[in-house]
């Protein structure tokens, strides 16, 4: 059954030009990932440029065949690189699966 991985994040940074800084790099990561992952049936990222301070930062919708192809993504050696920077540069996730 289908899946759609949806995640945003709340970037860390001491300045808003900080945080500009780690939202691109971030947007710019995660834009390399279908081209690299096979199992990727559809993927956006989108980046809040409101400027509400307590909105989040960066959103991923990203599209699936089933849970076996998440797990895939998940534990892919490309997508954990893009983990790793994530885990060092937010204060906030939040994510939702939803099969449809």
């Amino acid at each position: 059954m289908p899946l759609r991985h949806v995640v945003t994040w709340k970037m860390a940074g001491d300045s808003e030009e900080e945080r500009g800084r780690l939202k691109a790099e971030l947007r710019d990561r995660l834009e390399s990932l279908p081209s690299q992952i096979e199992v990727i049936r559809g993927f956006e990222v989108g980046v809040n440029n409101a400027g509400a301070d307590d909105n989040f930062d960066v959103v991923l919708v990203s599209e699936f065949d089933d849970e076996d192809a998440l797990e895939q993504y998940i534990h892919h050696p490309v997508h954990q690189e893009v983990v790793a920077f994530v885990r060092a540069n937010t204060v906030g996730r939040a994510g939702v699966d939803v099969l449809f």
